[in-house]
C-alpha cells in the first residue's frame, strides 16, 4: 500500500472519530437551591353531632311519621350541624343534597308526584358563625384552624296549593324524609 493509500485510510478514520463524536458539544448548564416552605392543605367537613332535630307543620311541632301533609301545608325541620372550614381562601356553599326526599316507593306513581311538589319546594336556610346567604345559597367562611362552628340548618318544605285537582296525582303518596342531608361544596375559582 502507498504512503498516499495509507494517508487517506487514516484521515478518513479520523473525519468518522470526530463525527461519531459530533453530537456531544457541551453547553453551560448551573443550579442553585432556593428557599422553599412547608405547607398544610385546610380542611371542609360537615358532620351530625347527633342532636335530635325538630318537625313543625305550619308552626306547631309535630310526629313527622305520623303527620299527614295536605296541600298548603309548611314543614320545617331544623337541626344544628357542626362544619370545620379551614383555608385561607376557601369559600364553600351549604345546600340541601338533592337525593333529600325520595318515594316510599319508586314504582308508585302518587309517591313520584308528591316528591316532585315536595322537592320542587324545599329550601334551605342556615345561621351560625362565618355564614352568609348569597346567590347559591348559604355560604360558608373559613373559621380557625381545626374548629367547629355550630350552624343551624332548617329546611323548609312547602306543599303547595294548586289549580283544582291540579294536586290530584299525589292523593295518598308517601316520601322518604329519612335521607334528608345537607352538601358543603367549595366554590371553584372563576376561569
Amino acid at each position: 500500500m502507498n504512503k498516499i493509500t495509507k494517508a487517506s485510510i487514516a484521515t478518513a478514520a479520523g473525519v468518522l472519530l470526530l463525527l461519531g463524536g459530533g453530537g456531544t458539544f457541551a453547553s453551560w448548564n448551573a443550579s442553585a437551591d432556593i428557599a422553599g416552605a412547608e405547607i398544610t392543605a385546610g380542611n371542609l367537613v360537615v358532620t351530625d353531632p347527633g342532636t335530635e332535630g325538630t318537625w313543625a307543620a305550619n308552626g306547631d311541632d309535630i310526629n313527622i311519621a305520623a303527620y299527614r301533609v295536605v296541600p298548603g301545608d309548611v314543614l320545617t325541620f331544623t337541626k344544628t350541624m357542626s362544619i370545620v372550614a379551614e383555608g385561607d381562601s376557601l369559600s364553600a356553599t351549604l345546600a340541601l343534597s338533592e337525593a333529600s326526599i325520595t318515594p316510599a316507593n319508586p314504582a308508585n306513581a302518587v309517591d313520584q308526584a308528591l316528591v316532585g311538589y315536595l322537592e320542587a319546594n324545599a329550601v334551605l336556610t342556615a345561621e351560625g358563625a362565618g355564614i352568609t346567604e348569597s346567590a347559591d345559597g348559604f355560604t360558608v367562611a373559613p373559621g380557625a384552624a381545626g374548629i367547629e362552628q355550630d350552624v343551624t340548618v332548617t329546611v323548609t318544605i312547602t306543599f303547595p296549593y294548586g289549580t283544582e285537582g291540579s294536586n290530584n296525582d299525589a292523593k295518598t303518596g308517601a316520601v322518604n324524609l329519612n335521607d334528608l342531608s345537607v352538601t358543603l361544596t367549595q366554590h371553584t375559582a372563576a376561569a
